[in-house]
């Protein structure tokens, strides 16, 4: 067991090291860094909308250059092994494929984890750069409209409650929420390109089908909601064609609530940890798939 763990953890690393080295990889990452940071200078509105817009474009642009990294990193990892043969000098080896395949997405994973924590961090400087910003604009309009402003109390308590407001916009603890539930829908999206890829035969298939599989997944619920709502009468096979379509599509739909957290809503941990649990079990489902379905590939 521990043998099979450190196989696995050796192939995730150096997966890893091969994918940090993709120039492709590393643009789309340094660009997604140079969006997140750029944020601060796209808006010219007031203080409050300007922080809405940071923090909107900022997880906006983590999910978007987060799925271009899980997508193609993860559609090449068995065409690319293929292609260049490696995949049977370590086949070759006292390696199983279970141990292949999972030490490949292991290492898919945490160049996701690396690339949502540099994003992560350069959307945490724009949040900060908008609040010592919203402050210094604070102050200035204060000193503007009333010059002995500071010897009022009256004028001191709504100033500070203009900077606490500021400062609680910015620093929101559900946007650890939101990160988080980002993070869960790219680890998912990498668990479908990785079941496609034992059977695909090229990356290109394996993009265009995880991509589509990720739009139905996001309007399988209205879809579903739209076909039960007509009012006519649900036969048993209509049932079961949705029973089988919501265990094969992922209700990527439900990760959306990250759109409420931005509004400024406030979502329950429990509903986040629920979400990340239901995650978590169809990536268990995805990943048991791939594994037979590599274990009977032809290679």
């Amino acid at each position: 067991m521990i043998s099979s763990l450190k196989r696995i953890i050796a192939i995730g690393r150096n997966t890893l090291t091969e994918a940090v080295r993709q120039r492709v990889l590393s643009v789309l990452l340094i660009f997604g860094l140079v969006m997140v940071a750029c944020s601060v200078f796209f808006s010219k509105l007031l203080i409050d909308e300007q922080i809405k817009f940071v923090k909107d474009f900022g997880c906006g642009a983590i999910g978007l250059f987060g799925f271009a990294i899980a997508l193609l990193s993860t559609a090449q990892l068995i065409p690319q092994e293929l292609h260049n043969r490696t995949i049977y000098t370590i086949l070759a080896k006292p390696v199983r494929r279970v141990e292949f395949l999972l030490g490949k997405f292991l290492g898919v994973v945490l160049l996701l984890s690396l690339s949502v924590m540099l994003m992560s961090i350069a959307f945490a400087g724009a949040l900060y750069w908008q609040e010592w910003q919203g402050i210094d604009s604070t102050q200035i309009g204060y000193d503007q409209r009333t010059p002995h402003w500071q010897s009022s109390p009256d004028m001191v308590n709504m100033y500070q409650r203009d900077i606490l407001e500021i400062e609680n916009q910015v620093r929101d603890p559900q946007l650890i929420e939101a990160i988080l539930l980002i993070f869960a829908k790219l680890v998912m999206t990498s668990g479908i390109a990785l079941l496609i890829s034992t059977f695909a035969t090229s990356s290109i298939f394996t993009i265009v089908t995880t991509f589509m599989i990720y739009l139905i997944g996001h309007m399988e619920t209205v879809a579903r909601q739209v076909w039960l709502g007509r009012g006519a009468e649900t036969t048993l096979y209509q049932s079961g064609f949705l029973g089988i379509l919501s265990l094969l599509i992922p209700d990527m739909n439900s990760f959306t609530i990250v759109d409420e957290i931005l509004a400024g809503n406030r979502v329950p941990w429990a509903h986040t940890f629920n979400l990340l649990g239901y995650a978590g079990v169809y990536l268990i489902v995805l990943l048991a798939l791939s594994e037979i379905s590599f274990r009977y590939r032809e290679l």
